[in-house]
């Protein structure tokens, strides 16, 4: 098993930071695996539109900056190679969908805790990764 290129879902959460050292000690075991930090700021709604829509882009795409820049600086710091995705839609499906954009081999995410009816074990984000994707996901909790 390869681990050469990691996606990494990053919400902020204690269990995506539990995740990002996973990551690491992934990436480290198998040789200078590259990790995509990603985060979606989610769905537009179709009906923002114009110069609001892109202002409203811009807002979520500077938090999903401040968001990254810890965990990006950290691996920095670790000299563990690695790239940034921002993007929207719906978080699950996003991930899937980044995933195989940037070649990933794994997914390493965080577990979060109770949530809807899809996710009573997991959340339902990691509970959507888990259905949709092709390629391995680690789940950390």
């Amino acid at each position: 098993m390869s681990y050469a290129r990691i996606l990494l879902p990053m919400d902020g959460s204690e269990h995506a930071r539990l995740a990002l050292r996973h990551a690491v000690n992934l990436a480290r075991c198998c040789g200078a695996g590259h990790i995509v930090l990603m985060h979606s700021f989610g769905e537009i709604p179709a009906l923002i539109g114009g110069e609001a829509r892109e202002e409203l882009v811009r807002e979520c795409t500077q938090e999903a900056e401040a968001l990254l820049a810890e965990p990006r600086a950290l691996l920095d710091e670790l000299g563990v190679p690695n790239s940034v995705r921002i993007v929207d839609g719906a978080p699950g499906r996003a991930v899937v969908r980044v995933c195989e954009e940037e070649g990933c081999d794994t997914i390493v995410m965080g577990s979060r805790g109770l949530g809807e009816l899809g996710g009573m074990i997991m959340g339902s984000v990691t509970h959507q990764v888990l259905h949709l994707a092709k390629v391995p996901v680690l789940v950390v909790r």
